[in-house]
């Protein structure tokens, strides 16, 4: 199966949270806790939580703090997940109304920006209620992922109350999630060079991350064909594109791809962010994204920071897209190709005059001698986007 079923939803006792939680709320002490939920159905539990949640040390975030309005704008939710170190989410009976840019309800796209930026979360479904058929679907969504989420149910206030007190200070100092152990086999990477397409295929620098399963879990014919209608959903899902964005799907022998349109830039000197192209699933199992670099009309630029964010980020959407399963991964990354790239910063841009030095368009690659857990794909995302940057610019500086 391409997902876990309902029925097996990722259900951790609070003993396991140190393996969902990773180091990015590991501050030993007070935490911005953002409450996500709709209101409609949930009156009483989200006016108990901020008190609990204040008189156990930690500061308490919701939409009703940013103005009278039940609904609050797109942008105060959003930024209200980026200033927290933990989301709560709470999910009752009903969805919420949809935004029209997104199709979402603010629950979902909180959610969304939450899984993105690889926040640690906990999540609570009330029993003994009727769901309506999109916050069934919802539900559904989040009961796929493996990585990075607390999930329970509650029966009542008090009961929420209670589970939330005892997790969230397990969270305040649940260690790394992450763990690392060393190959004693040579995993293969394709990468993009070596099976070209017309679709994904571009002149300009493309940073490649790949994640492949240890266990070599590789998937059938039917599977890839079904999952070609999912990836559409859920990059669209994700924030990564806008919903009228330009999507396509390629399938090939043992593949299937989305490509994802681009603007052209309107001057030759435009300052261009680094941006994703395209996603690729092999039936090896192996999961890739494709990404632009940031540039401008002297070419793309490695900037150390801006890339550990890139590839954090791609990280990230790997775990969204619910593909991969683990439990041991085998991560690469390459940018290809070289010849119009410089090291730089893109705090810079666009730049009068760049320093190239690299006369050939080979590619530089980081092949993977050691596996990681699922953590990488969350809230370990940052630190093993670091130590691949570090191996790659080292790589950059000795051509």
């Amino acid at each position: 199966m391409l997902s876990r079923p309902c029925s097996s939803r990722i259900r951790l006792e609070t003993s396991d949270l140190s393996h969902s939680l990773g180091k990015a709320i590991t501050r030993g002490g007070h935490m911005r806790v953002f409450i996500s939920s709709v209101r409609r159905g949930l009156e009483e539990e989200r006016d108990a939580l901020p008190g609990l949640i204040t008189a156990i040390g930690h500061t308490p975030i919701r939409f009703e703090d940013f103005g009278a309005t039940d609904l609050p704008s797109r942008e105060a939710c959003l930024a209200g997940v980026g200033n927290a170190e933990l989301y709560l989410l709470i999910l009752g009976p009903n969805y919420g109304h949809r935004f029209l840019d997104t199709h979402q309800s603010p629950t979902h796209d909180e959610w969304a920006a939450a899984t993105a930026a690889g926040i640690p979360r906990l999540v609570y479904r009330k029993d003994g209620v009727q769901f309506e058929k999109d916050q069934e679907e919802f539900i559904e969504a989040i009961g796929d992922y493996t990585s990075g989420v607390f999930y329970d149910t509650f029966s009542s206030t008090a009961d929420l109350l209670t589970k939330v007190a005892e997790a969230v200070r397990n969270a305040a100092s649940a260690p790394v999630g992450l763990r690392y152990t060393p190959l004693d086999t040579h995993v293969p990477i394709v990468w993009r060079r070596t099976e070209p397409s017309h679709t994904l295929s571009s002149e300009r620098p493309t940073l490649e991350v790949h994640v492949q399963n240890v266990d070599t879990r590789r998937f059938s014919a039917r599977e890839l064909e079904e999952l070609a209608d999912a990836l559409l959903t859920r990059l669209r899902n994700s924030g990564v594109v806008d919903h009228e964005q330009g999507l396509s799907v390629e399938r090939n022998d043992g593949s299937v791809a989305v490509a994802i349109a681009g603007s052209v830039p309107s001057t030759w000197n435009t300052v261009r962010q680094s941006r994703v192209t395209g996603v690729r699933v092999l039936s090896s199992g192996q999961v890739s994204v494709w990404s632009e670099l940031p540039s401008d009309g002297l070419g793309a630029v490695l900037d150390d920071e801006a890339l550990t964010s890139q590839i954090a980020s791609a990280l990230r959407l790997i775990g969204e897209l619910r593909v991969v399963v683990g439990p041991e991964l085998a991560i690469a990354v390459s940018v290809d190709p070289m010849s119009s790239v410089s090291i730089g910063s893109v705090n810079e841009m666009p730049r009068r005059s760049a320093n190239f030095g690299f006369h050939s368009s080979t590619p530089v690659r980081v092949n993977p001698d050691e596996s990681t857990t699922l953590a990488a794909l969350d809230s370990g995302s940052s630190e093993v986007a670091r130590n691949l940057v570090r191996e790659l610019i080292e790589q950059v500086r000795r051509r």
